[in-house]
């Protein structure tokens, strides 16, 4: 089923698509890919179709015979099994649908064209009525018409865009919108405003720049349809500048191309879009005030947290880039859609706060809630500007003592080793009997063998007599740890291992309520004194804003703030998984650390990707029945590096 839902992918996007964005859709590797391309170029002459790989693009679907491969789009659309094989995807379905038609609507109509029961529907109804709301947008209800769903035209645009870029693989779409897309030149409205951006002289990311498309796509068809904007709802900009010209540009193209005529309200609103997504700023004064408001709202975070982000001024200048159009699409209310949040959510949850309390003091004063998708484009310039000073942790290093009993070409051969990794470190090799000769003129010393802390006041770290990539990688780990810690001798797989403990790991059978299961093993750290007070309010407001539950219902909730008193990671294993917002929870890792230890946060994560990657997952979780179990899963995980 995978294969197909490639297909109509692919023959929805009518491009390209590089792999790494179309396996990342999929949620799959790229070595599955290439088997499933492998797959579809055999079977696909047979059905009218062939997938081709582009250089320097990526895959592209290429039409044989459109009766052919018409006949296998209706066949597998028969094959699909929403009702079962996937419900938040039938629900989406629900409510694109609803947002597409202007007219009531019946449940019953709703069942037939999913090709699923009414029961099933009714039981969606409720999760239809939440995403409204999100939306604010209301699912009105009228006896023998049925249903609709009521509010502006601009909110209804919004959500339709989240659906159809987020949400769902191949859309069961209305056939006033299949009729749309069939007579949609999207090749040729993507060369105009490539050509328009270089005219004007604008820069713009591929994300932002397939973000335009679809906007204008969306707004054309809604325009086509009748359903345009109220003139009250967009005052008209009095400003001629770039944003002014690409717009007046863009709507002549539109307008010719498919007999279509913008309002003054269609013109300002896609002016409006177009000013909230161009890293821009027009004068020096505006300049000078945003770059001293991130340098405060910088200097809170290191404050908060205990960082030094302040002292990075190349992360300085790209927030300055980023937060310009940011803070105009707050205004503006059209924020961006971030197409690898999940990614960026699940390996970064250790700068995902940081970068939410720098947004919140720098937009302290507005009034407007900021996307999740925003968040994570903040995110990872934290996330670099972390992975900056770490990489500086290595040159920190300037003597360093490498003990190892080998001897001979092993110990040369990891002095070697040492050297390319600290570049600007004298390295010296001794045995275990010259360790005498190691004195505090050395600031590291690595060793091969187990030593005596008290032997030296100068940390350590301990690797193999053979470095491979791996090993070199956890040394560079173990250094970032010892930084942030107050030991002298720091391993970092055994300082990860070391935060489970037996009385803070339990097998729950009877949980109901995920909250509420939060709610009272935060309140327990608290009663134990292993947390500051404060800690359960500060985890139930942080998982109310953002859920912390990654993919395979891997779950590591923590607070907006960490104050750990005694650090541990509480973990809660679910016989009877629970369901919050729509998400599955199997696992949960309760984390439990000190403020300042970003890298810890991030070594935490690494150990939960592992986790959710691992294939064997569900028979492993089934296999854990005590505290033991539990830890031998752990090491397991650790060992595949």
């Amino acid at each position: 089923m995978r294969q197909e839902k490639i297909v109509e992918y692919l023959y929805a996007k009518k491009q390209a698509i590089a792999p790494k964005a179309l396996a990342a859709e999929f949620q799959i590797s790229e070595r599955t890919l290439a088997n499933d391309m492998k797959w579809l170029k055999e079977i696909g002459p047979a059905e009218g179709f062939t997938v081709e790989r582009i250089r320097s693009e990526g895959y592209q679907l290429k039409i044989l015979d459109e009766p052919r491969f018409g006949n296998y789009l209706s066949q597998t659309k028969h094959k699909e099994q929403i009702d079962s094989a996937s419900p938040q995807e039938r629900i989406k379905n629900i409510e694109l649908l609803l947002l597409f038609h202007e007219e009531y609507i019946t449940m019953q109509q709703i069942a037939e064209w999913l090709d699923v029961s009414l029961s099933t529907v009714k039981a969606d109804i409720k999760q239809v009525e939440q995403f409204c709301e999100n939306y604010e947008l209301t699912l009105f209800s009228k006896a023998h018409y049925g249903l609709k769903i009521i509010g502006t035209e601009s909110k209804k645009r919004r959500a339709i865009l989240y659906l159809i870029r987020n949400t769902i693989h191949t859309p069961v779409l209305t056939e006033r919108y299949k009729e749309f897309n069939f007579v949609f030149d999207e090749a040729d409205l993507r060369r105009f405003l490539q050509e328009q951006l270089q005219k004007n002289q604008l820069k713009i990311s591929d994300i932002v720049f397939e973000n335009i498309v679809q906007h204008i796509r969306l707004l054309s068809f809604r325009i086509m349809q009748n359903n345009t904007l109220n003139n009250e709802e967009f005052e008209e900009l009095k400003i001629s500048d770039s944003y002014d010209r690409l717009t007046e540009e863009l709507v002549a193209y539109v307008e010719a191309a498919y007999h279509i005529d913008f309002s003054h309200a269609e013109k300002n609103y896609l002016e409006e879009q177009l000013r909230g997504k161009f890293a821009v700023l027009d004068d020096a004064a505006s300049n000078q005030q945003l770059k001293q408001a991130i340098e405060k709202a910088l200097e809170h975070v290191d404050r908060r947290y205990h960082t030094q982000f302040r002292e990075d001024q190349d992360l300085a200048n790209a927030l300055l880039m980023h937060v310009a159009p940011l803070l105009q699409r707050l205004y503006t209310g059209h924020q961006l859609e971030n197409p690898i949040i999940d990614d960026i959510y699940t390996q970064y949850a250790n700068v995902f706060n940081v970068a939410m309390g720098f947004i919140n003091e720098l937009n302290k004063d507005l009034d407007a809630d900021i996307s999740k998708d925003e968040i994570g484009y903040v995110a990872i310039y934290f996330a670099a500007s972390l992975e900056k000073q770490s990489n500086q942790v290595i040159d920190d290093y300037q003597k360093i003592a490498v003990i190892c009993s080998t001897g001979g070409g092993a110990s040369y051969l990891l002095k070697v080793n040492l050297e390319r990794l600290f570049s600007n470190a004298e390295v010296a090799t001794f045995a275990l009997n010259e360790i005498d000769q190691i004195d505090s003129v050395f600031d590291l010393v690595i060793s091969t063998v187990p030593l005596q802390q008290e032997q030296f006041d100068i940390p350590i770290i301990y690797t193999k007599p053979i470095l491979n990539p791996a090993e070199l990688t956890k040394i560079e780990k173990d250094l970032n740890l010892l930084r942030e810690s107050q030991n002298k001798t720091v391993d970092v797989q055994q300082f990860v291992l070391s935060l489970f403990d037996p009385s803070w790991f339990q097998i729950n059978t009877q949980a109901e309520d995920y909250l509420y299961l939060l709610e009272a093993e935060s309140d327990r750290l608290e009663t134990d004194g292993l947390v500051e007070a404060g800690f359960k309010q500060s985890v139930l407001e942080r998982e109310k804003m953002i859920d912390t539950i990654y993919q395979q219902g891997i779950a590591g909730p923590h607070p907006m703030e960490q104050a750990a008193v005694k650090e541990v990671i509480d973990v809660i294993l679910l016989k009877k998984p629970l369901s919050y917002r729509e998400k599955q929870v199997r696992v949960i890792f309760l984390i439990n650390i000190k403020k300042d230890h970003l890298n810890l946060h991030k070594e935490i994560s690494r150990l939960m990707i592992k986790m959710m990657d691992d294939p064997t997952l569900d028979n492993q979780l089934v296999k854990i029945t005590n505290f033991q179990d539990f830890m031998s899963y752990m090491k397991s995980l650790m060992k595949e590096g």
